[in-house]
C-alpha cells in the first residue's frame, strides 16, 4: 500500500467539468473522480460507487465508478439504465448512515423486482464520504498519463495500492486512450471530431492554419501548428498513445512516421492507398526506419477499406484503434 504524502498531492488543477454540458454518463475514472472532487469542493458530501465483479453480461466493467452527491448530482454510470435508479437513492441513504453498503443486482440478488436483462449478476460497493485526497491523487495521476490502482476496504477506506492482498478490491486504471491526428483536409477534420466526441484526448497537428483554427475552436486538447518538416515538435507520445498520419503529402509523412515508429505509441497508421504505402514504405527506409519499425505502420488505415467519405473513414479509423487499445488493454491486465 502506497501512503499518499502532501507532496504528492500538489500539483495545479486538471478538472474542468461542466456538468451541465457534459451530462451524467461520464465514463473514464479520471472524468468520474474529475467531477466527484468539484461536488466535494462546492461543500456536498459525495458517495463513491464501485462495481467489483460482474457475472456473464454486463454494460460495465469491475472498476467501473459512479459519484452521487447528498443533494441527487450523479456522474457515471453502472448499467444500461435498469438499476441506476436504485444504485443513487441507495448511495444516499449511505451518505445518511454513513455507512459503507453493498449490493448485488440479478442473479441470487434479493431485488427481485430489479432484474438485469443480460441475464447475469454485478456486486457494488458503495463508500460514503471516502478520502478525498486519495481519490485527489489518484486523479491527478491519470490526468498527467500515469496507471494507478485504488483500493476499495469494506471499512469504507480507500487505499493507493501496490499489494491486491490489502484490499477487499482493487481497480487498476489507466490513462485516457490518446489519439495524435497529423494532417490537413477534410479527412484529418473528420477524424478529429470523431475523437473528440469520442471522449478521447486529442493531440493535433498541421501545417494549414485553417485546419489549426478549427481544432482551436473545437476545444482540442493541444494543437501544433506545423511550420517545418525539418522541425518537428518533440514527440510527447506515451504507451496509451495511437498516431494517425492524415497526411496526402511526401513532405511531411515520412518524417511525422518516423518519429513516431521511433516513440512509444501503441498504434501507427496512415491513409493512402496499398500503393502510396509501398512507396512509402520505401521512402521510410532510405530515411533510416527498420524493417520491423515499418512493419508496425498499419495502412491503408481503417477497418473498411477504400472509403470515399471523411466521416465514414474517421469512424473506420477510430474502430481500428480502438480495437488495439483493447487488444493493448488485456495484455496489461493479464
Amino acid at each position: 500500500m502506497t501512503r499518499v504524502t502532501p507532496a504528492m498531492l500538489e500539483r495545479k488543477s486538471l478538472r474542468t467539468f461542466d456538468l451541465a454540458r457534459e451530462g451524467p454518463f461520464l465514463e473514464h475514472p479520471q472524468d468520474v473522480l474529475s467531477a466527484a472532487l468539484d461536488l466535494y469542493e462546492t461543500g456536498l458530501d459525495v458517495a463513491l460507487v464501485v462495481l467489483v465483479k460482474t457475472v456473464g453480461g454486463a454494460v460495465r466493467a469491475p472498476g467501473a465508478l459512479m459519484a452521487v452527491s447528498a443533494e441527487g448530482d450523479v456522474v457515471g454510470y453502472l448499467s444500461g439504465g435498469c438499476i441506476d435508479a436504485d444504485v443513487i437513492a441507495n448511495a444516499q441513504l449511505s451518505l445518511q448512515s454513513g455507512k459503507l453498503t453493498e449490493l448485488k443486482y440479478g442473479a441470487g440478488s434479493p431485488y427481485f423486482d430489479l432484474p438485469l436483462p443480460c441475464g447475469g449478476s454485478i456486486d457494488l460497493m458503495i463508500l460514503p464520504q471516502p478520502d478525498m485526497e486519495i481519490l485527489r491523487y489518484a486523479h491527478g495521476r491519470l490526468a498527467s498519463r500515469q496507471t494507478v490502482s485504488i483500493g476499495f476496504h469494506r471499512n469504507g477506506a480507500v487505499s493507493i495500492n501496490d499489494d491486491e492482498d490489502d484490499t477487499d478490491f482493487t481497480a487498476h486504471y489507466v490513462p485516457k486512450l490518446k489519439l495524435r491526428i497529423a494532417g490537413r483536409g477534410a479527412d484529418c477534420i473528420a477524424l478529429l471530431r470523431a475523437a473528440k466526441a469520442s471522449g478521447f484526448e486529442v493531440h493535433f497537428q498541421s501545417p494549414k492554419e485553417i485546419e489549426v483554427s478549427i481544432a482551436r475552436r473545437l476545444q482540442i486538447d493541444q494543437v501544433d501548428h506545423l511550420k517545418s518538416a525539418s522541425s518537428l515538435p518533440c514527440s510527447e507520445d506515451d504507451p496509451y498513445t495511437a498516431f494517425a498520419l492524415m497526411f496526402h503529402d511526401v513532405e511531411w509523412e515520412s518524417v511525422l512516421l518516423k518519429q513516431a515508429l521511433a516513440g512509444q505509441a501503441f498504434y501507427v497508421g496512415a491513409v493512402g492507398s496499398v500503393k502510396t504505402h509501398e512507396r512509402r514504405c520505401e521512402e521510410l527506409g532510405k530515411i533510416g526506419c527498420s524493417a520491423d519499425e515499418i512493419e508496425r505502420i498499419s495502412a491503408p488505415i481503417g477497418l473498411v477499406p477504400s472509403l470515399r467519405d471523411a466521416s465514414l473513414l474517421a469512424t473506420s479509423v477510430l474502430a481500428e484503434i480502438i480495437a488495439s487499445f483493447q487488444v493493448l488493454q488485456a495484455r496489461l491486465a493479464s
